[in-house]
């Protein structure tokens, strides 16, 4: 009875030995062929944009360079649900980051390609009511990615790769935390 639960012992300790070197080959494979596939796996990097807002004020990629940058656009319908949400971010990290507000970019933009008279007269008469600065994405640099009824939030960091990107429905106080925590690290 020993020998014969011996032999399953060994039977059964071979078979687990040739699965392991099984799956060992499987992963090496693998990392052969990411490292030599040429796929890029580095953060992604701050889209290019070039794009004024509504008071004239003109804004680009490279204008924001060397600092960390929030950016966080919505679609033209959903203007007030990303007005809400970037007010409170922003007004929100002035409080947290204090002295250091000014080390970062809040960029809050809108897909603007599809607007119309109304929209552009609403636009035209909000210049003398004091709004934050909202981007106007006419040429749509910015607008992939963006989901109706969200707003799409990114943070990249002072070299321009993103660290952070989310969907909200909502600004809660512990995304705001962690916008805050991350804003934080690289300032």
């Amino acid at each position: 009875m020993r020998i014969r639960t011996k032999e399953y012992f060994e039977l059964a300790v071979n078979e687990f030995m040739n699965m392991l070197k099984t799956v060992c080959r499987l992963v090496f494979v693998l990392l052969v062929f990411v490292l030599f596939s040429g796929e890029k796996w580095n953060a992604q990097s701050i889209p290019q944009f070039h794009m004024k807002d509504q008071y004239g004020q003109s804004y680009s990629d490279s204008s924001v360079k060397g600092k960390p940058v929030v950016l966080m656009g919505c679609f033209l319908r959903d203007l007030e649900l990303c007005r809400k949400q970037g007010r409170k971010l922003y007004w929100k990290m002035q409080n947290l980051l204090w002295k250091d507000s000014s080390k970062v970019h809040f960029l809050l933009y809108l897909d603007f390609q599809e607007t119309n008279k109304l929209v552009e007269d609403y636009v035209e008469e909000s210049k003398t009511k004091q709004f934050e600065s909202i981007l106007l994405d006419r040429k749509g640099h910015l607008s992939t990615g963006l989901t109706k009824g969200e707003s799409y939030l990114r943070i990249f960091n002072k070299s321009g790769k993103m660290i952070s990107s989310s969907y909200q429905e909502e600004m809660e106080e512990a995304l705001i935390q962690e916008v805050y925590g991350i804003l934080k690290k690289e300032i």
